[in-house]
């Protein structure tokens, strides 16, 4: 019976770490940027109008600090889904 148990939570566990890594679009941009800082503001505002540019404020630009933890898929990902080219 507890072999069962901890399978199943090893198994429920998987799962969230890959819907977690399988997570894109805005999801990981829309926990800190809301409201007036809103992503398709905020690109909107930089003048960004594609994923290059996109990803080289976001690596190089002044707040690169606050998103060293993204990945070039979730910023690619971002970009998507706010239609860049």
């Amino acid at each position: 019976m507890r072999r069962i148990l901890a399978i199943v939570v090893a198994a429920i566990f998987v799962l969230g770490l890959a819907s977690i890594s399988f997570a894109d679009g805005l999801e990981k941009c829309d926990k800190c940027h809301k409201g007036d800082k809103a992503p398709a503001l905020m690109i909107e505002k930089a003048k960004i109008a594609t994923a290059a540019d996109l990803m080289k404020a976001l690596k190089e630009g002044p707040k690169s600090s606050m998103h060293k933890l993204l990945t070039d898929d979730d910023i690619n990902g971002a970009a998507a889904a706010l239609q860049l080219k």
